[in-house]
């Protein structure tokens, strides 16, 4: 996935979860930028350099489109919600991503509405027979360990949740995490932040939803898939002890 007319600025300041201002490296001029991922991510601290997509569109509020940021000065971490469905996709359809259980996917449909929820990928193995995928980004990480949410996600335990009933009706089911950075050795569920969803997700393993974690390989302009990750949901994750970049209001 490559992204175009990348600008380097130092982030500044995230005063809701959609906007952010940062100051661009070229020219010192200070910019909104639309923040394409709406979690509490730790990443984005006063003077960090990010990667800034250019669009000069007039129907935009924003020109520019936060979509990287560097942490500790030393690695890119992609941070675009968008794009871990946008490298699944491309995965199944060409079968770079192995799913346990499936020989060859023949097809892939994306946004899939099953019972009360929509689920990110549908398929269809050579035998014809369909399952689902939900894919989750990381974009939480220490020590070498990646760990989703960074915010509890009542989204996310429903679509666990829907996985489990579908594997009643029949579906194989499985939960795909994409890890948006480097350096990561083992993913897991960050129990502090959401004790519900890593609950959940232990169950989904018992009743037979396959966990999945995959690495990537990140630069200022580019995220590519690498190879599987290991997933243990019960692994201990200890937080960076960073605040959320998120502004909090002023009380009146």
């Amino acid at each position: 996935m490559l992204y175009p007319n990348i600008h380097f600025a130092h982030f500044i300041d995230r005063p809701n979860r959609f906007i952010a201002h940062c100051r661009l490296v070229e020219t010192g001029e200070v910019v909104t930028t639309h923040v394409k991922n709406t979690g509490r991510t730790t990443i984005l601290q006063p003077g960090v350099t990010t990667a800034l997509v250019y669009t000069n569109s007039p129907k935009r509020k924003t020109q520019y489109d936060l979509v990287a940021a560097k942490k500790y000065d030393r690695y890119w971490i992609n941070i675009d919600s968008l794009a871990p469905n946008v490298l699944v996709h491309e995965g199944l359809s060409t079968n770079y991503i192995q799913l346990p259980g499936i020989k060859r996917i023949t097809k892939v449909i994306p946004e899939v509405k099953f019972l009360e929820s929509r689920l990110d990928f549908m398929g269809f193995d050579e035998q014809n027979r369909p399952f689902f995928v939900e894919v989750k980004g990381v974009t939480l990480g220490n020590q070498q360990v990646g760990a989703f949410p960074d915010a509890p996600t009542t989204r996310g335990l429903k679509h666990v949740q829907t996985l489990e009933h579908a594997l009643d009706q029949g579906y194989r089911s499985y939960l795909l995490f994409i890890v948006q950075m480097p350096h990561i050795h083992l993913v897991t569920i960050n129990q502090a932040i959401d004790a519900a969803l890593a609950t959940e997700v232990k169950r989904a393993q018992a009743l037979g939803v396959r966990v999945m974690a995959h690495g990537t390989k990140v630069t200022p302009d580019t995220i590519t898939l690498t190879t599987p990750l290991p997933f243990v949901a019960a692994f201990p994750f200890e937080s960076d002890g960073l605040p959320s970049s998120i502004t909090p209001k002023s009380k009146q």
